[in-house]
């Protein structure tokens, strides 16, 4: 499976540090739903978010990861999501993945955004993908990009948290 994550804008945007995500959040809603449809609460939703920021070929990237504890001493080791773009108020990330097995094409979108307003953070993500019937030259990331939010709807969630 070949997997693109969506840095084109990083040489366009290096050097731009944009909004600043860096700490940890109290949880106080997260929804979420699969198929996409009406959200329900999260099971197991965490109590906690860090964002940390790394630098990838030099332009800033955004990640966060689930908490048990205020002082994210206690946090599961995972990135959740990446946010690479600077937007208003906030970060967006894309991902775009293929796989194809035998004679089946799979393609995946991802879109997450992050938008800081005063002390909150929402956080917006959204899952893609589709099996068309396309041959292995042509079951491509690039195709995967190109249907986009045009695919079916696998999944959603709604994170907001409030900044300690």
């Amino acid at each position: 499976m070949k997997t693109v994550l969506a840095l084109a804008m990083l040489a366009a945007c290096g050097g731009n540090d944009g909004v600043d995500l860096s700490g940890v959040y109290l949880v106080t809603t997260d929804v979420s739903s699969s198929p996409c449809g009406a959200d329900m609460p999260t099971p197991m939703a965490p109590a906690y978010i860090h964002f940390t920021k790394d630098n990838e070929l030099g332009a800033t990237v955004w990640s966060y990861e689930d908490c048990t504890d205020a002082a994210a001493a206690m946090c599961d080791g995972f990135g959740e999501g990446f946010f690479a773009e600077p937007i208003s108020n906030g970060w967006k990330g894309v991902e775009t993945s293929d796989s194809f097995s035998g004679t089946e094409c799979y393609l995946f979108y991802d879109e997450r955004t992050a938008i800081l307003t005063n002390q909150t953070v929402v956080i917006e993500a959204s899952t893609w993908s589709d099996m068309p019937a396309l041959d292995e030259a042509h079951c491509t990331t690039d195709e995967a990009e190109k249907r986009g939010k045009t695919m079916p709807c696998e999944m959603h969630e709604h994170i907001e948290a409030t900044k300690l």
